[in-house]
């Protein structure tokens, strides 16, 4: 039966394969994407269909190829296109399509859910550029537009279907294939085709979307498996998220730790249930499976970082719980003290956000604080659930006070934004416990003042407060070995030791410290002054030694095994250097280094910073 037709309009100016929004919507990173996709589902069925649980089925399987709804059309799209003239990245896209239709047999990835499903309105709202319908701040995770692209990069085809069903059983069906622009019998056409019955414009007053008896089959059978109103969004071409000879379990694991990680809290309160469907093997995400998903997927590298948010799901069950009444709404906080750092993480709608929060609710706002935990979940339905997508990146991945606009409704949101903070701040400042007996060492390099946090560890000096090595006004070239340090004035010796290129660092800001001598364990914490292109930190044992001394030698740097920056693990080169990176001014560090040295007892360290030019020394 005939389905309707993939059809290209006619263009008035070009386009090509490298679609910009689909660039803008990460690549095949396979959290970004199912991320997006679970997020419009989850909105669907929670704020449009008022379901207590979204149920979502992701099922992968392959289909013939003459089973793909306008394959004909599309097939006379891509021999048009080859044609063309070309770039370089356009033939590799092509090369890839190309492969695809030269199988028998497609993969395709289709996400079912339970949703309010399709209509006329939504469809056009998809189709027209990813524009969102969703118009309530308040309750959505995202929007069409984002989920929407990304679901072509993980189509080799660069084809989305579209299916929905309402509560009273209509079904409605559409598709778009993103390629370029091309000639057809010397008409241009539009790089955008589309799944329907009539060459007319796609807007809510033309009935063109396919309906009834004109769904195709490998839709039409997922909708027969609702029983009330949902929705499918069909990957024609499923490439894997990009991975090269795709094993099943592999997949499989990516897909559980991208789905656990980024909605963790929506699962854990029992707002979402996904099962993955692929051939014989079922995976069903749910409250139960949660701890044992966590644990199988430990060493998935899927973002969220992976470590991080297992760290505040395990906050949800075993930390203390607090709802705070804000001015923008509540919010609950669930907090517990850490042995390691303090670490702060925002969900919103049941979704992760960000383990970076603005000011006032920083890490550093809380350096005066024993370490800590914490998890703050606005509630839905609040203002503050608003406000703080409002702060939120496309990818509803971080959180900048500078995305509102900076204009009187915007300042206004923004310091409205910062109240809230300020009272969750407030509150967990109430009930975490200051520093206690450990030294921790605050250092402003702009006044060279050096203060200890512990009045009693100051009176046993047990520690000196540490240095930031530095030389202000002079630009130091590094050998690579030699042993020797041009400072413009002549040439003094240096410890026998290899150097990174850079030179010393005065762009750290207030700067605190502290180090545990029985766990050899520094703990870390800065703000950046400056831009660094690629910041260097050492650690040496304080000598004493006055650093503008002419005849000062410096120690030993400290071995260095390991090191976490903000929860990420970082680069250690030649096991003595922290490769911390790019850093922009303005941003707040946290480090956890974990050190060796044969020295007992108490000890001082100085921080040496560095911004070097290179990545890796020279061999």
């Amino acid at each position: 039966m005939d389905s309707g037709k993939l059809i290209f309009s006619r263009a008035d100016s070009q386009s090509g394969l490298t679609n910009a929004s689909i660039s803008a919507s990460n690549d095949k990173d396979a959290s970004v994407i199912i991320r997006e996709l679970l997020q419009n589902s989850f909105d669907s069925a929670i704020d449009d269909a008022k379901k207590k649980e979204a149920q979502v089925k992701i099922v992968i399987d392959t289909i013939n190829k003459s089973e793909i709804p306008g394959i004909s059309e599309y097939n006379d799209a891509i021999e048009a296109i080859e044609k063309e003239e070309l770039s370089s990245q356009e033939e590799n896209i092509l090369s890839a399509i190309q492969e695809e239709l030269s199988k028998d047999t497609i993969p395709i990835m289709y996400v079912i859910d339970n949703g309010i499903g399709f209509n006329q309105e939504t469809l056009v709202s998809i189709l027209s550029d990813g524009i969102s319908k969703k118009s309530d701040p308040m309750n959505s995770g995202g929007s069409y537009g984002n989920g929407h692209f990304s679901a072509f990069n993980i189509s080799n085809l660069r084809y989305v279907l579209y299916g929905g069903k309402s509560d009273d059983g209509q079904i409605i069906c559409s598709g778009q294939a993103l390629l370029r622009t091309h000639r057809n019998d010397g008409t241009l056409k539009n790089g955008a085709g589309f799944l329907r019955t009539e060459d007319e414009p796609i807007i809510e007053e033309n009935d063109i979307f396919l309906k009834d008896g004109l769904i195709p089959n490998i839709i039409s059978k997922e909708l027969s498996h609702l029983e009330g109103s949902g929705a499918v969004v069909a990957m024609v071409g499923f490439n894997f998220f990009g991975k090269e000879n795709p094993e099943k379990e592999a997949i499989l694991n990516l897909m559980s730790s991208s789905i656990i990680r980024n909605f963790f809290v929506a699962i854990s309160e029992k707002h979402l249930k996904v099962d993955i469907v692929w051939d014989d093997d079922l995976v069903s995400i749910n409250e139960d499976s949660l701890e044992r998903i966590f644990h199988e997927t430990k060493n998935e590298k899927s973002n969220p970082i992976y470590q991080t948010s297992e760290r505040f799901y395990k906050l949800l069950y075993k930390g203390h719980q607090q709802l705070i009444a804000t001015k923008e709404g509540d919010v609950k906080v669930y907090y517990l003290e850490s042995d390691t750092n303090t670490k702060l993480a925002l969900c919103r709608n049941g979704m992760w956000i960000n383990d970076s929060i603005p000011t006032p609710l920083n890490v550093g706002s809380f350096s005066g604080n024993k370490p800590f935990s914490a998890l703050i979940l606005p509630q839905r339905d609040t203002e503050l659930s608003a406000l703080i997508k409002g702060a939120e990146g496309n990818l509803h991945m971080d959180l900048k006070l500078n995305r509102f606009p900076n204009d009187k409704s915007g300042k206004e949101k923004r310091k409205r934004l910062q109240s809230a903070l300020e009272e969750v701040k407030s509150f967990l400042m109430s009930i975490i416990d200051k520093n206690d007996s450990d030294s921790f060492d605050v250092s402003i390099p702009e006044l060279s003042i050096p203060m200890i946090g512990d009045a009693k560890a100051k009176r046993k000096n047990e520690r000196k407060a540490p240095k930031v090595t530095k030389v202000k006004a002079k630009k130091i070239a590094v050998d690579g070995g030699s042993g020797k340090v041009e400072d413009g004035k002549g040439v003094k010796e240096k410890s026998q030791e290899k150097r990174r290129v850079g030179n010393p660092f005065d762009g750290v800001g207030k700067m605190g410290t502290r180090h545990n001598p029985k766990k050899q364990q520094a703990y870390v914490k800065f703000t950046m002054d400056k831009n660094a292109t690629n910041l260097l930190l050492s650690l040496r044992l304080d000598d004493g030694t006055d650093p503008t001394c002419d005849t000062y030698s410096m120690s030993e740097r400290l071995i260095i095994k390991d090191t976490y920056c903000n929860g990420k693990k970082c680069q250690v080169i030649n096991n003595d250097t922290v490769d911390v990176g790019k850093v922009d001014r303005g941003e707040y560090l946290d480090l956890v280094i974990d050190y060796e040295t044969n020295i007992k007892g108490n000890y001082s360290i100085d921080y040496e910073f560095l911004n070097s030019a290179l990545k890796k020394d020279s061999k």
